[in-house]
């Protein structure tokens, strides 16, 4: 490393202003920070072509061999733009080059991805005052040392491969089956004595072993009023809390089966014509079990398991009803598979009814998704009554989490300020919500016309970057939204340690 890197980045860093172009984060950021990590201009490549676009710094020193995947790609943004939108884009970059790593900057922010077999996932993201701070171990997983070095061990593990192959290839004239070696799961084995060499070994064991104690929390995203991003929200949030590692669960308790549809599952066709279970089945049938009626779906890295729903259900009240402690049958039925997930969310109907009862009583926390307007905000108080009467009637207490604003308008600074002081002035209006909290608005989720129009496309927001149907623009708009959903996947698990 070069003397005294730290000032000598401070310098970079402080060298562009929001009035800065892109062009002068490459020249004036992008281009020393590569030579702070010991790379020759003869290193790197800039617009290098890839598939219909240009990505703006390809690095793969010139001493590594041409057939192996670049170590860094590169995509620089004006300081003015909001890096979280370009993510699908370098997302893509690094599947179609294989590059190891990625670095999404703008000069005052930098994003660094891991790409492993085609699943690109966010290593760190640093302020430009933070990169400066933690320059040392930025520099240690970038320099070109130990690019050099990666593709060193990626070299000799190519070289014991071929040489597998010849003994395979010179063996099979006696042995017919010698080629099977390429049928085998392209995952490496583990072997004891491999992991007892490695340093890790410790911990990697005691991961393996650490035994699940706690169970799940059952988490009922509640609002009678529609059309505040009640389903929306339980989609995504499942969807984040996902790619932050947690298991997660889906209910759909709601005859519309909006959540259903939302991720991909016709009720028709993949559920009632293939004879499939539902919740009207969980809920009226006694020895249908949580496992008989789970779907499981899968969007990138992202892991959903979902309970479907069906519009029969619209017609079974009388028969929920009727159904000795009904109110109670959906927690007896999860409470067998509380600790094969982390969160279990339930999404009920926008009304006060049977399926609702069912929902609340089943759960360990209530969580109220609403919209900065009038309407909904009046509608606060009664979701708040029902929420405390359902507490009431139950062993253990129903916290509310939270309120978490959806649709959110961010034109409309006054407006929100005047709906924000009416909900805090509804939550302390009651001496059980006073402690309920409106959550931050970093996690407010903004009225974007992607956000409503992705659950026709049956597949959460984060996905929205491997659709070719979308443009640019909107797969942008998708990645914004999805990051406050992150952010509100962030929260959640924060309030959610607390109770």
């Amino acid at each position: 490393m070069n003397a005294s890197p730290g000032s000598t980045l401070q310098n970079i860093l402080e060298s562009i202003t929001l009035q800065s172009s892109e062009s002068d984060v490459e020249q004036r950021v992008v281009i020393p920070l590569l030579r702070l990590l010991d790379y020759s201009e003869t290193d790197w490549k800039t617009q290098v072509v890839i598939g219909k676009s240009k990505l703006d710094f390809l690095v793969c020193p010139q001493d590594v061999p041409r057939l192996h995947p670049p170590y860094i790609v590169i995509e620089v943004k004006a300081p003015r733009k909001n890096i979280a939108q370009s993510v699908w884009q370098l997302s893509k970059y690094m599947r179609q080059s294989g590059a190891v790593l990625g670095l999404l900057t703008n000069g005052y922010r930098f994003r660094l991805f891991y790409n492993c077999n085609g699943q690109v996932t966010t290593i760190i993201e640093y302020s430009h005052t933070k990169l400066n701070e933690k320059f040392a171990l930025f520099h240690r997983l970038l320099c070109k040392s130990t690019c050099i070095k990666f593709n060193q061990a990626l070299a000799q593990s190519q070289n014991q491969i071929r040489l597998k192959f010849l003994d395979l290839t010179l063996k099979a004239f006696s042995k017919e089956d010698m080629f099977s070696f390429f049928t085998r799961s392209n995952k490496p084995s583990v072997t004891e004595d491999s992991m007892r060499n490695d340093n890790n070994f410790e911990e990697t064991h005691l991961v393996v072993e650490e035994k699940r104690e706690t169970s799940a929390m059952i988490v009922t995203v509640f609002n009678n009023k529609g059309g505040v991003g009640k389903t929306t929200t339980t989609i995504n949030l499942a969807a984040a809390l996902n790619k932050l590692g947690k298991r997660v669960l889906l209910i759909d308790i709601d005859a519309q089966a909006n959540l259903t549809t939302g991720l991909g599952i016709d009720p028709l066709n993949d559920v009632e014509l293939l004879n499939k279970k539902d919740i009207t089945h969980l809920l009226t049938e006694p020895k249908t079990s949580l496992e008989d009626t789970i779907i499981q779906k899968r969007w990138d890295d992202v892991q959903l398991d979902i309970v479907p729903s069906h519009i029969r259900l619209s017609d079974m009240e009388a028969t929920l009803i009727s159904t000795v402690d009904i109110d109670r049958v959906l927690a007896k039925k999860l409470k067998k598979y509380n600790q094969q997930y982390d969160y279990i969310l339930i999404d009920p109907p926008p009304s006060f009814g049977k399926a609702n009862t069912i929902s609340l009583m089943a759960s360990s926390a209530i969580l109220i998704p609403t919209q900065l307007a009038p309407y909904p905000i009046r509608a606060l108080e009664y979701v708040i009554n029902r929420a405390i009467a359902v507490d009431q009637s139950r062993d253990e207490p129903l916290p509310i989490l939270g309120v978490a604003v959806s649709m959110y308008s961010r034109n409309a600074s006054k407006v929100a300020l005047n709906m924000t002081e009416q909900i805090i002035e509804i939550l302390s209006k009651n001496p059980e919500t006073k402690n309920v909290d409106l959550w931050p608005q970093n996690t407010w989720i903004p009225n974007l016309s992607i956000v409503s129009t992705v659950p026709g496309k049956g597949y959460p927001l984060c996905f929205a970057e491997f659709d070719d149907e979308l443009n640019s623009r909107e797969k942008e708009a998708a990645q914004d939204a999805f990051s406050c959903y992150m952010k509100m996947a962030d929260y959640f698990l924060t309030v959610t340690k607390g109770n």
